[in-house]
């Protein structure tokens, strides 16, 4: 029973940013629909986090480098890719693949949301289960931290890429530039973040910049959303 809790303590702040925006959609998307993808998000966390081991594993002893260029290319170049492109996955072949299911702007963002949220809820249990066996408030307290860091760092990324995939289904022939573009961005963003946010453990000061990546990128994703809000049905172009 008490790994059963604190799975679900894992799993918390996931649900809780899932249903916070799905009561924000204003035309809700099919509710098995929603669970697929959050099911599938979870599920593409596995090889994601698999291949990451093995790059990690192959790249960093090749040669002796300084442990800033040892993070950088271990969150920059690894960790943040595997990922972004492992929630875009899920999104191209279960959604996009299925026109049906997309037939409005937002529709791509509020996709790869869900998708970010499943892989996140992982995450975060593989995260949380070294304290599963200690006490309980470390656990909260890694869960409350994760909700407003981590998982929500997770939302805005891949929203980042479902603004551009919705860019791209106006502008078909700009299609790989707007996406290539959407990468960069939330990749940048996702391994700035785990770079600032692994050092400030013990530079303090680094917290700084995890707050401004926060808050930039939450204003940004704001901006697109009600952009994506204004944009005429997919079914009508």
């Amino acid at each position: 029973m008490q790994y059963i809790f604190y799975t679900a303590i894992a799993l918390i702040p996931s649900l809780i940013w899932l249903l916070y925006f799905l009561r924000k959609d204003k035309h809700p998307e099919p509710r098995l629909m929603v669970l697929m993808v959050f099911i599938w998000g979870m599920l593409v966390a596995f090889p994601a986090l698999i291949v990451e081991s093995i790059a990690i594993e192959i790249l960093l002893p090749i040669v002796s480098v300084p442990s800033i260029i040892a993070d950088i290319v271990k969150y920059l170049f690894v960790v943040s890719v595997a990922e972004e492109i492992a929630k875009y996955l899920v999104v191209k072949f279960r959604v996009i693949d299925r026109t049906i299911q997309l037939d409005e702007p937002v529709d791509a963002m509020e996709y790869m949301i869900i998708s970010a949220l499943g892989f996140a809820a992982i995450e975060n249990i593989f995260l949380l289960t070294p304290l599963f066996d200690s006490q309980f408030v470390p656990t909260l307290n890694l869960a409350f931290s994760r909700f407003i860091g981590a998982t929500f760092l997770h939302v805005l990324a891949s929203a980042t890429i479902g603004y551009y995939i919705a860019l791209s289904l106006y502008k078909p022939h700009k299609k790989t530039r707007l996406l290539i573009h959407g990468f960069l961005i939330a990749i940048l963003m996702h391994g700035f973040y785990n770079i600032f946010v692994t050092k400030a453990v013990s530079q303090p000061y680094l917290f700084v910049a995890v707050v401004i990546i926060i808050g930039f990128s939450a204003y940004m994703i704001s901006k697109y959303f009600q952009k994506v809000s204004s944009m005429k049905s997919i079914t009508q172009i």
